[in-house]
This record gives structure tokens, sequence and C-alpha cells, in this order.
């Protein structure tokens, strides 16, 4: 009997391949998006890749898992300073990896949650990190992530009573959490016999309920504390109150009278000034809130039918509406905003449920203009083919990632009806308008070329 010769396995060709670029995002939440609030920068997540992208230089950065089968993220936090990412993994013995910005290289992966993470958060001074469960998980864990050093850990939910959202407060010294029915304020120090002795003592932690007022009952989907920047918002070294805004997603009865009496759910902003109950709040007249972000002047709460409402810090008087479109005689409805954040004081970047991503200039009260737009699928993608350019190329040869200036490089078609002409060279604005077909349809919808184009469920590049 001759022996069995084991066949030696070819070489992976993935090793000569080089991440370039990802086309579309996987953000269902406010969870799935952040920044620092002082730069350009915004991350989100897209699979198993956690992005930032640099809204000035319109380039991208990636960072995944490179030791070990990836997981797909299902949220992601930015440290204050924009040096570091955070993203939570979904699914079984899920963990919290931490990345460095500047370098792209992983620094820390944290081992706490059994069955997914749902939101996480950075303290101002950036030295810990706070990640909290799913319901199934249902614990809260401390991290000084620089070591991987767990500092704390607790049950925090159930699949009754949910985290929707955690946060520090702007002085680091209670960590915020809001859900179902519930705002929770976590205080972290020493045990009191131990005050004065110098060796090692484990840390304690104890919530607090907000007394939420004729809110209780309410569910929190978003909850944010602002960091005082020259002089501006909240003390993080004391002397001032701290502010915590929370967001209800819907649940406040309002009446409203038009040519009859309508009662309408309504989302409520409201208001901590350091203590333990809501002390002000603002009816948004929206049916539905996802998510709330904080700059030195403005409050943005993302909503339903493609609405933000901006509210002025501390007195919140009313300073505008954000609409997803511009046509005001169109009755259709327009997808949610489900998730904003303020990637300077100037620059409101807002995420909608079909995978759009906006980029809004806020000049002051009443006066914001778009600055830059990301469409995307809204559904998986069926096919990828390649097109040939106006040179006539072969589709084969990929001609515009080969620096051909031909045009379109190759079309996606969609579960969400449509086909997308794509250009991977960036191209002015100036330049000739490119369509989208709809499926079933006769129209012809264009959309302006400065506009990037992103695919849902995401397209990755790769160049050799």
């Amino acid at each position: 009997m001759k022996p069995i010769r084991k066949l030696k396995k070819p070489q992976s060709p993935c090793s000569k391949f080089e991440l370039e670029e990802i086309i579309g995002l996987t953000v269902r939440n406010a969870n799935g998006f952040a920044s620092s609030g002082f730069d350009s920068k915004f991350a989100y997540t897209a699979g198993c890749v956690a992005v930032l992208y640099d809204v000035d230089l319109g380039t991208q950065s990636h960072f995944v898992v490179s030791n070990r089968l990836p997981k797909p993220l299902a949220c992601v936090a930015v440290s204050h300073d924009g040096s570091y990412i955070a993203a939570g993994e979904s699914g079984k013995q899920s963990a919290v990896i931490v990345w460095s910005s500047a370098s792209l290289a992983s620094i820390s992966e944290l081992n706490g949650h059994r069955y997914g993470v749902a939101c996480t958060a950075f303290s101002p001074d950036g030295k810990h990190l706070v990640s909290v469960g799913t319901p199934q998980d249902g614990y809260l864990c401390l991290w000084d992530w620089r070591s991987g050093a767990l500092i704390k850990k607790l049950k925090t939910c159930s699949p009754f009573s949910d985290v929707a959202s955690v946060s520090f407060s702007a002085d680091g010294k209670c960590i915020l959490t809001a859900g179902k029915k519930h705002i929770k304020i976590w205080t972290v120090g020493l045990p009191a016999k131990s005050r004065a002795k110098t060796e090692a003592v484990s840390l304690t932690m104890h919530g607090k309920h907000v007394n939420l007022g004729h809110h209780k009952g309410c569910t929190f989907t978003d909850i944010a504390s602002p960091v005082k920047i020259n002089g501006n918002v909240a003390d993080v070294n004391g002397g001032d109150f701290v502010l915590v805004y929370a967001l209800t997603s819907s649940g406040r009865w309002f009446s409203l009278f038009l040519s009859w009496m309508q009662l309408l759910s309504v989302c409520v902003l409201c208001v901590l000034h350091g203590g333990l109950t809501i002390t002000q709040s603002v009816n948004l007249m929206v049916e539905k809130g996802y998510a709330l972000s904080t700059s030195q002047e403005f409050i943005a709460c993302a909503c339903n039918n493609g609405i933000v409402k901006l509210y002025t810090v501390g007195s919140l008087e009313y300073a505008g509406d954000l609409h997803y479109s511009d046509d005001k005689e169109n009755k259709a409805t327009f997808p949610d905003a489900i998730a904003c954040h303020f990637s300077t004081s100037e620059k409101l970047v807002v995420v909608y449920r079909n995978q759009s991503l906006y980029v809004w200039n806020i000049h002051g009260k009443f006066q914001a203009t778009k600055c830059c737009v990301l469409v995307s699928h809204s559904g998986c993608i069926w096919d990828i083919k390649n097109l040939s350019c106006e040179n006539m190329h072969d589709p084969s040869l990929a001609c515009v990632a080969r620096g051909c200036t031909g045009g379109v490089s190759f079309a996606t078609c969609s579960a969400d009806g449509t086909i997308r002409l794509w250009d991977i060279a960036l191209q002015s604005a100036s330049a000739e308008r490119k369509s989208t077909f709809a499926i079933g349809q006769h129209h012809v919808t264009t959309e302006p070329l400065d506009a990037l184009w992103l695919g849902n469920m995401f397209l990755i590049l790769f160049f050799t």
C-alpha cells in the first residue's frame, strides 16, 4: 500500500492584498457611530471593521482584529483627544478592542462580556473605558484599558430592562446609563474604611436611579454630558454644575390642535443639572427620538422622518431643524435619522436609516448647510459587474483603479431596488452628474458626482 502524500496547501493570496477602501456602513443605532467632537474625523462600524473617516481630507483609516478571526462590530467610541478608537463586538465571547488612531495598531483586547457588547465610552481623561453588554449579557465593565485590567464588573440590565446608552459625566466622576424606563448614575470610589490606606483595594460602584418624574415609564435612547472647552458648558475640574442630557424614544402624550384635536406620543429632551432629578425638558414634537450629540453651543437630536432638531446648550432654545430633503412639498416619509455626532462644533454628521450619511455645517441658530453627502444602498448587494470606461478598455482591467480617467468603474445592484454606477476616482463637483436607475420605475434620479457612493451591505475594495 502506497503511503498517502499530503498535498501542500497553496499560499493564501490574501497576503498580497491591501485594504484600500470600505464602501458602506453597518450603523444600526447611535452606538455604532462616534467622534471626539474636536476634529474633522468620525468613526463608524462596517461589518468587522471600524472605519475612521476624515471629512476634510475625504480619507479612511481601518481598524480590524488581525490576530484572530474578527467578529461583527456593534458599537464604537473615540477618545476625547481622538488618539484612540474602541469597538465592541457582537456574538458570544465578545471583546472590546482598542486601537491607536495614528498607528492603526491594536493596543488592548478586553474580554469581559459573554453575549455581545451593546455600547462603550472613554472617560474624559482617556484613562478608563466603560462597556455595557447586551440584555442577554447584562454586565457593565469598567476597564483600565491600557493595562487590560478589569476594575469592576456589575450586573446592570436584563432582557426586561436593557441599557441603550452609556457615557461618562463631564467631570469623569460618574458613569451614566440610560435605557428602558431608567436613567442611572454610577459613582466610583474607594471603600470608606480604606481611603487612608496605600495598598491596592477594590473600587466600589454605587448606582442611583434618577427621579424621572412624569417621564417615568419612558424609554431613553441616548445620554450625554458635554465637556467644557474654553470656559463653556461644564467645568471638568469642578466649580460648575455638570450638565447631563437624555433623550426619550417616545412616550409623552401631547395634545395637538389642528382642524381637530389629536393626541401624539412625542419624544422629549431632558436635562439634569448635577443631581438625581430631571430639572428641565422640552417636547421635540416628533414621534421618535434615536440619538443626541452636544457641541459647545448646540444639542442635536436625531429623530424620525429624517429630521434633526437643534437646541441651544443650557437654555434649550429652539435653534432650527435639519431636513433629509429640501423638497418642502413632498409629502412622502423620509428615512429616520438614527445617529448623529458633532465632529467639530461647526460640523454635524448624521446617519440615516437608509445608510446614507450627511455632513452639515452649523453656522449658528437657523443657519445650516450640507457640505458632504455619502449615499449608500439600503439593502444587501446582489451582484457587482465591471464596466467598460469611455475609453473602451476591457472591463477586466479595472482601469479606473489603475489610473484611467475614463469614468465609470463598475455597477452594483441591490435588494433596495436600485442599480448604482460607481467611479472609484474622486472627481470634482463641476463634472457631469451620474444616475441611479430604480428597478420597476420609468424615471431616473440623479445625484451630484461630488457625493461618494457607498454600498450596503458593505463592499470592500482591495488593490494589489
